[in-house]
């Protein structure tokens, strides 16, 4: 167990999740206590906060403490001219929610991001909970026969898997088709390891997800449907898994290398709004591993 000076940490389940208290992320946050989030981080996958009212703008100078944030570009979700690093997700009667999978932001890219960090803003009396499942925990969970057949693999990930789906049809119309054509000409299929080794805490995990894994190359293309099949199944375990219940106020930080999410649509047609950025760089994990190496 890690020993914090900073902060508090209080796990959120055996095998997934942990919630940071004694820090306010309204007022300047040390590199001490920074240090120490990023810490808890690690080790729990996704790590919570409770009551922090942050403006958009708060919200993105905490999000670069841990690294280089991306731009946010209207395509699926709203943009903010407070932010402009924020995403606004607005599900409410006329456009209700369509996400009912369990995935990995950015892993269709060559270079996936790092974290996404989520505030919400105005979510619903009832419902709309996000449930986060540790992919360190998934692997771990798989048999040694399973572990052995797929530990050498490499998979093919492909954001049209997803976003050619018919429920993704709406992101296609409007103004927000010409950043659905952009998102989809700077990332095409690419290729990462199904089981690759954390590059900050050297641990395995099942780098895998029902909506953007799109083969499990090195077999044929009926053994990797099934593949797939047992693996989106297997990811949805509660044992993998803390289901988050949303307050106004609260925060998730994730790790995309070592978690997947999945946000619940039962609170339709009431409103659910949050506030999302991506940190594409972990810069903290790395320069320590960089330091250690050195």
């Amino acid at each position: 167990m890690a020993d914090y000076s900073y902060i508090s940490v209080t796990p959120a389940s055996r095998n997934c999740g942990a919630f940071i208290t004694g820090v306010d992320l309204k007022q300047p946050v040390s590199d001490a206590e920074v240090a120490e989030i990023h810490q808890a981080l690690m080790q729990h996958q996704v790590i919570f906060f409770r009551n922090q009212d942050v403006s958009p703008q708060e919200q993105a100078a905490f999000g670069a403490r841990f690294g280089r944030l991306r731009k946010a570009r209207r395509a699926a979700f709203d943009t903010t001219d407070d932010a402009p690093e924020v995403s606004v997700i607005i599900n409410d009667r006329e456009n209700p929610p369509y996400i009912d999978h369990f995935h990995a932001d950015g892993m269709f890219r060559a270079e996936p991001e790092f974290a996404s960090l989520l505030k919400a803003e105005s979510p619903p009396t009832l419902g709309g909970d996000t449930i986060f499942v540790s992919l360190t925990a998934a692997w771990r969970g798989l048999s040694d026969a399973m572990r052995g057949l797929l530990a050498d693999k490499m998979g093919l990930y492909d954001f049209m898997r997803l976003h050619s789906s018919p429920e993704k049809a709406r992101n296609w119309e409007g103004a927000a088709r010409a950043g659905m054509l952009k998102t989809r000409e700077e990332n095409p299929p690419v290729q990462h390891p199904l089981i690759p080794v954390h590059p900050v805490t050297g641990e395995q995990a099942l780098y895998f997800s029902e909506s953007f894994t799109a083969a499990i190359l090195g077999v044929t293309k009926y053994e990797s449907e099934g593949l797939h099949a047992m693996l989106t199944r297997h990811c949805a375990k509660p044992e993998f898994q803390y289901r988050l219940n949303w307050h106004p106020g609260t925060i998730a930080l994730w790790d995309n290398r070592s978690s997947l999410h999945y946000a619940v649509a039962d609170y339709w047609p009431d409103t659910r709004i949050m506030h999302r950025l991506t940190i594409e760089t972990d810069d903290i994990g790395l320069g320590r591993r960089a330091e250690a190496v050195g």
